[in-house]
């Protein structure tokens, strides 16, 4: 079980509930999401991190579907300089990050969002990888280090759909593993070592998620 002990509450924001849902509507006809899983993922009032393949800009819609409260999630800066997609990522909760070094301040508030128990969705291939099969050499290490940092635990997360392409009007489905315990980590001393090991053990726990079919 994870050692947050959630002492505060995360605010929403007032026009989430209302936007998700209409974009729930529009989605269901033109995406057909099928989700598998639902019951793995955690009670309201739960703090943890979320960590999924990421195939466009629609994952984001993909993963709040079926999370009970809003999330937010970590995203390149670079969104924010348009006012309509910063209207919208600020909507959803996003952490603007700078890309190509070390954004403390961005990764601290990451952190803090789950500790202040809320729930922090993660996209660990770093970019889009439309097209292709998710592979655990794909996936870098940040979840580890945020994982430890927060004490978080992490709900693993599988989007898939025909080609690894988002289409309208193809089907997408969307599998949810078992929840990873923060002690199955494996933290000790939270170095760089044991950050990395415990981002590989979330890689492979995602990419399990892949459907018979398609392994």
């Amino acid at each position: 079980m994870s050692k947050n002990k959630n002492t505060k509450k995360t605010k929403q924001h007032p026009l989430y509930a209302v936007v998700l849902f209409l974009i729930k509507i529009a989605y269901t006809v033109i995406y057909r999401p099928h989700f598998h899983g639902t019951e793995n993922i955690p009670a309201k009032g739960k703090s943890y991190i979320v960590c999924s393949n990421h195939l466009s800009a629609n994952d984001v819609i993909f993963m709040a579907w079926k999370l009970p409260c809003q999330p937010h999630y970590v995203a390149k800066e670079e969104l924010m300089k348009n006012p309509f997609l910063r209207f919208f990522a600020n909507l959803f909760g996003v952490i603007p990050i700078k890309r190509g070094g070390a954004d403390i301040g961005a990764i601290r508030k990451a952190i803090d969002a789950v500790r202040d128990g809320g729930v922090l969705g993660i996209f660990p291939q770093g970019t889009r990888r439309k097209g292709a099969k998710p592979e655990v050499s794909q996936f870098r290490s940040g979840v580890g280090m945020m994982a430890a940092h927060a004490e978080a635990d992490v709900l693993p997360m599988y989007i898939k759909t025909k080609g690894y392409r988002i289409r309208p009007f193809r089907r997408v489905d969307v599998y949810f593993g078992e929840l990873i315990k923060y002690e199955e980590l494996g933290f000790n001393e939270k170095k760089f070592a044991e950050f990395n090991a415990a981002s590989k053990y979330v890689a492979e726990k995602i990419v399990a998620l892949c459907p018979e079919e398609d392994k």
